[in-house]
């Protein structure tokens, strides 16, 4: 099943990654011209829900959500055609690091593509986890405010994620995430999407709390969770645009999702399951996107539903960025005009 949606997917839009990709100039434009420089704030987050099955639980005490948050970034992007690189040079700690525990968080992006289509690559780790669901059954909670930590739990994430739009010709998705481009008309497109990743959740001791441990009987001593997952499905985009200069975006992309999964316990060999499954991915931006000046928000988050007869496990990953930037005007360098007329360009 999987391979025939995959080659649908290439003869039926494989074409159209060939062509040039020619846009109606009256509905976006792109700054070529333009060296983009911006300065941002960004905030990310990372949640893990696990439910249980097995025992009734009226009071919501056997529910564990365990969240990461990473420091706050502070850093100057710069965008010139096609180019794009990013540095952050500040790091503010999240509020309440002390009843909350330390995060250790790593992220590594590579993005490519046009208006057509894009290649986004990633790679996330965060270790040091706390349960934002400590008050339902420590009572000392109240008191000192101190969260269930899980130092050692750790989650590393390697991710491909292939967007198609299909109207591209008068939809511009950068307009409202990089700067680069700029939305002049309402619009919106389908977007065809692809996935594949590995997830890989692991501690060395149980990922349940002690007091709530019996809730999940034999299933208790669960340290581990691996997941290689593919999918490909689809969802839409649309850009609002008023007196050319605001501006909001919304994208939802949702579908099924093929789960190998691999489950670790204290003192047992692992457990391999296949399944069916949700995932999906969400992003929103609004902001003022004038022809040189512009104030952008955006928020994205995707997700992944690993469900199963005994226990289930909700991943969610979340960021926030805030940039203000200006477009100043500069002429190609030679060298960069050569570079141009390349193949590489081309396909870019």
């Amino acid at each position: 099943m999987l391979l025939n949606r995959l080659i649908w997917i290439i003869l039926g839009f494989g074409p159209l990654f060939l062509h040039a990709q020619n846009w109606d100039t009256t509905y976006y434009r792109k700054y070529r011209d333009r060296l983009v420089v911006s300065v941002f704030q960004s905030v990310r987050s990372y949640g893990m829900d696990i439910t249980q099955k097995l025992n009734k639980d009226s009071t919501g005490q056997s529910k564990v959500a365990y969240k990461a948050e990473a420091n706050n970034i502070t850093g100057i992007e710069l965008n010139y055609d096609k180019l794009n690189i990013a540095f952050g040079f500040k790091s503010t700690p999240p509020q309440n690091q002390a009843s909350k525990g330390d995060t250790k968080y790593t992220n590594l992006a590579l993005n490519v593509g046009g208006n057509r289509w894009i290649l986004e690559n990633s790679y996330r780790s965060y270790t040091g986890f706390y349960n934002n669901n400590t008050s339902f059954y420590d009572t000392t909670f109240k008191r000192d405010g101190v969260y269930t930590q899980l130092p050692t739990l750790k989650s590393e994430a390697y991710k491909t994620k292939f967007l198609f739009f299909t109207n591209a010709n008068k939809f511009s998705f950068k307009s409202g995430y990089s700067c680069s481009q700029r939305q002049l008309k309402p619009a919106f497109s389908f977007v065809l999407t692809a996935n594949i990743y590995y997830n890989r959740l692991n501690s060395d001791s149980s990922f349940i709390p002690l007091p709530v441990r019996h809730y999940y009987d034999d299933y208790g001593n669960v340290n581990g969770l691996n997941v290689f997952a593919f999918s490909i499905y689809g969802g839409g985009s649309f850009n609002l645009v008023l007196w050319k200069a605001f501006f909001l975006n919304l994208t939802l992309i949702i579908g099924p999702e093929e789960q190998w999964r691999t489950y670790h316990y204290l003192g047992e060999s692992p457990r391999n399951l296949f399944y069916t499954s949700l995932s999906g991915d969400f992003r929103s931006s609004f902001g003022l996107n004038f022809k040189k000046f512009f104030v952008l928000f955006t928020t994205s988050s995707d997700f992944s539903y690993y469900n199963s007869n005994v226990m289930e496990y909700f991943s969610k990953y979340g960021a926030v960025n805030f940039s203000i930037g200006y477009r100043f005007r500069m002429k190609h360098p030679k060298s960069y005009t050569r570079f141009q007329q390349s193949k590489l360009y081309k396909m870019l």
